[in-house]
């Protein structure tokens, strides 16, 4: 099982969503820290005046009076009881003691006299562990009760010790209200929510950011396909408009270098139309017949494979030699073509609009089908599907069909399946090339698959 994404944008996002939620993590924990710090010291205030407030109406009150105070005050968060003597507490942890200072400072201060005080934290017993108690405490719950006691679900009791002027002690119990580790529980769906929607953000702006990239790289993997599509649209981020801009140069470099060798093999193959033409003048002057006509066959052949790769290197030309085509009427055309030399081909289906294409491209690619088709299976047959995304034309042929793992290799220029160089029976290997050129040139392309019941079914596809 693989844990880490495969794709640019699943590991940018994996590494947003992990430090999103170590983040909220951390903020969540320093602030229920922080929060408890804060209502622990504003509680304890307000209790250390309360109790001031009390240890003095006491120690004016009568001693056989003060029972009713005590008796008034007794409840949940604050108890009094009244001793002759300094009531023992269980001692708590060491690091209470600043606690228990920091109270006492305000406790007298609260007084307003320099009566004795002291002040416990006392233990809870569940996290003593007393014996026979039954109960085990979390390494975690014990190291929060030793330093931050105020975040506990059991609040630890508070115990102050005034000594009254007659010499007597008011003891006051007090539960500082507490900021319990429990209410992560609560806060969880809201750091949920949070956590939810700042991953959604992050994945639409990583989409943002790595679309352009899974352009570049289905360009990159139709350049062979189409030459001259446009070019990308160069976005942001700044590093990935550099890579795209480098990209559209390239492409530009290809085309002219691709212009440039056509051109240049183009010209080759014309100016060698002029010593052809001289020497067909020649030959006519030859006095042996039978050497005459053998010559006159060489240069047929020459003048085919010169005239085939005129075809071959020929540019396309630009968009605006196309326009919209009615690819059904051209279809028909070729098969009466075909039709009027004798041979046999017949047609089905018919587009539902015209395609925008070069339609003497076009043409070509269609009549180069067609005449593999009738080469090398004796006839024909045409299909035309059109859909909302392509437009399929299939020529499919009841011949001996091609080799599964060549299927790709007639396509190669000059290459043919049959072993002798006689163009009558194999033609000059650049049909299907020039056809592929053509196709890809429009944005399509043809594939050759042999058929269930005998034959090669040719199959060119054009975009809508």
């Amino acid at each position: 099982m693989r844990l880490i994404p495969a794709s640019l944008f699943g590991r940018t996002l994996l590494i947003l969503a992990a430090g999103l939620l170590l983040a909220q993590g951390v903020s969540l924990v320093m602030n229920l820290f922080d929060r408890g710090s804060s209502i622990y010291r504003l509680a304890s205030y307000q209790i250390a005046a309360r109790i001031a407030q009390t240890a003095r109406i006491l120690n004016r009150l009568p001693p056989g009076e003060r029972h009713l105070v005590v008796e008034e005050l007794d409840g949940r968060h604050l108890r009094v009881a009244l001793s002759r003597g300094p009531v023992a507490v269980a001692e708590g942890y060491e690091e209470h003691d600043r606690y228990e200072k920091a109270f006492a400072e305000s406790l007298q201060r609260q007084l307003g006299a320099s009566w004795p005080v002291n002040v416990d934290i006392a233990s809870v017993p569940r996290l003593r562990r007393a014996p026979g108690d039954g109960t085990v405490a979390t390494p975690f719950e014990i190291w929060v009760a030793r330093h931050f006691y105020f975040l506990l679900p059991d609040p630890f009791s508070l115990v102050a010790q005034v000594r009254l002027e007659d010499g007597t002690f008011a003891v006051f119990y007090a539960a500082i209200p507490q900021e319990p580790l429990s209410r992560l529980e609560s806060l969880a769906p809201r750091l949920l929510l949070l956590v939810a929607i700042c991953f959604a953000l992050a994945a639409v702006l990583v989409r943002m950011t790595t679309r352009p990239l899974a352009e570049l790289a289905c360009a990159a993997d139709t350049l062979g396909k189409d030459l001259e599509g446009p070019p990308l649209a160069e976005r942001d981020p700044s590093e990935i408009q550099r890579v795209i801009a480098a990209y559209n140069r390239m492409l530009a470099r290809v085309r002219r270098q691709l212009t440039e060798r056509a051109w240049l093999l183009g010209a080759i193959s014309h100016d060698l139309q002029t010593p052809i033409t001289r020497m067909r003048l020649r030959c006519e002057m030859m006095p042996d017949a039978g050497l005459r006509a053998k010559m006159e066959r060489d240069l047929d052949e020459m003048g085919g494979m010169v005239g085939s790769t005129l075809e071959f290197f020929r540019a396309l030309g630009e968009d605006d030699r196309r326009r919209p085509v009615d690819v059904g009427a051209l279809v028909e055309t070729v098969c009466e073509d075909r039709r009027e030399s004798g041979d046999t081909v017949s047609m089905l289906g018919a587009p539902h609009a015209p395609y925008r294409a070069d339609p003497q491209a076009l043409r070509r690619c269609i009549e180069n089908l067609v005449g593999n088709a009738v080469r090398y299976g004796g006839a024909a047959e045409i299909g035309i599907e059109d859909g909302s995304k392509q437009l399929l034309i299939s020529v499919r042929d009841h011949g001996p069909g091609v080799p599964e793992q060549q299927l790709e290799r007639v396509f190669e220029p000059y290459f043919r399946l049959e072993g002798s160089r006689n163009r009558a029976s194999g033609g000059t290997g650049l049909g299907l090339s020039i056809a592929r050129n053509i196709a890809r040139w429009h944005g399509g392309d043809i594939r050759l698959r042999n058929a269930a019941g005998g034959g090669l079914i040719a199959e060119l596809s054009l975009p809508r």
